[in-house]
């Protein structure tokens, strides 16, 4: 499949995002996580197999990112909420299905409150409901920006493997030197310092301030698909179960054997099948 041509869209004031539109069929917007360059929805297969369904397939680069802008921070997750609006707009979209991921669920659910467009359903993997230790590691990394202006490579390694891996994978040493030494060598997606602070801060507000709250969820009467990973310690299954019982049409699934990284390192991408099928069911015409 062709890589699609990226466009840099103006969504407010100084604010410009980078998205990409492929495929001609119903769209699908994909919102990304925090610290997540939009062709890492492409380790999970998801892009391909939406356009292979006959959807059209919406993804962008979240502000604070390359090659987005990064305004000063902080950020809101309302605000980003309204960079994703923008960029349905710009491609002329009026009805779609939003789905999240990690960080990208917070911003599902405030687009699904404020988007005058229809929405035919809502998907959220690996976000619903943030634990204890989600709000630990945010205040950790704003604590350290504070102090020393950034967050040090080793801690952003340590962060990611503890959170990302299975624990089977944490438990073998290669995989995890492997993964430390991937991620030490590679080149930060950040825009700028302002960008990793602006991103920690929405996300951070948001879990202390007690979202997704119930009237919130209560207020989702579309279609919603919400997944768990077994070992997700940033979004236990057993928290995301207990709010997915207040969206009205919601359905909710375990997936077994990952951790909040599932989605990408899932082999059998179990994640991405469920998800091209509820779109698929969404986007049936009734009658």
């Amino acid at each position: 499949m062709n890589t699609p041509r990226l466009e840099l869209i103006t969504t407010a004031p100084g604010v410009r995002i980078a998205a990409a539109r492929q495929g001609a069929g119903p769209a699908v917007l994909l919102s990304p996580g925090l610290g997540m360059p939009s062709g890492t929805w492409q380790f999970s297969g998801l892009p391909d197999a939406l356009v292979e369904s006959g959807c059209s397939m919406i993804t962008y680069t979240a502000r604070g990112l390359k090659p987005s802008s990064a305004p000063p921070a902080p950020y809101s997750v309302a605000q980003m909420a309204d960079d994703a609006a923008a960029v349905l707009a710009h491609f002329g979209v009026d009805e779609a299905v939003l789905v999240g991921y990690s960080m990208g669920c917070y911003i599902t659910q405030a687009l699904v409150s404020t988007w005058p467009g229809r929405v035919r359903g809502v998907a959220m993997v690996a976000g619903l409901r943030s634990s204890a230790i989600g709000e630990l590691v945010n205040e950790m990394e704003l604590n350290l920006i504070d102090r020393l202006g950034t967050v040090p490579d080793t801690v952003v390694a340590f962060e990611q493997l503890m959170t990302t891996l299975d624990p089977s994978m944490l438990t073998d040493d290669a995989t995890v030197r492997g993964w430390r030494q991937m991620t030490e060598g590679s080149q930060t997606p950040w825009a700028s310092d302002d960008g990793l602070r602006g991103q920690l801060t929405a996300s951070h507000a948001w879990m202390t301030a007690g979202e997704p709250t119930v009237e919130r969820l209560a207020a989702i009467d579309a279609p919603t698909l919400v997944i768990a990973y077994q070992n997700d310690v940033f979004f236990p299954p057993a928290g995301s179960r207990e709010a997915a019982r207040h969206l009205p049409r919601g359905e909710f699934h375990v997936l077994d054997g990952q951790a909040h990284g599932g989605l990408m390192l899932d082999p059998h991408r179990r994640a991405t099948a469920l998800l091209v099928d509820f779109c698929r069911r969404v986007h049936q015409p009734v009658g």
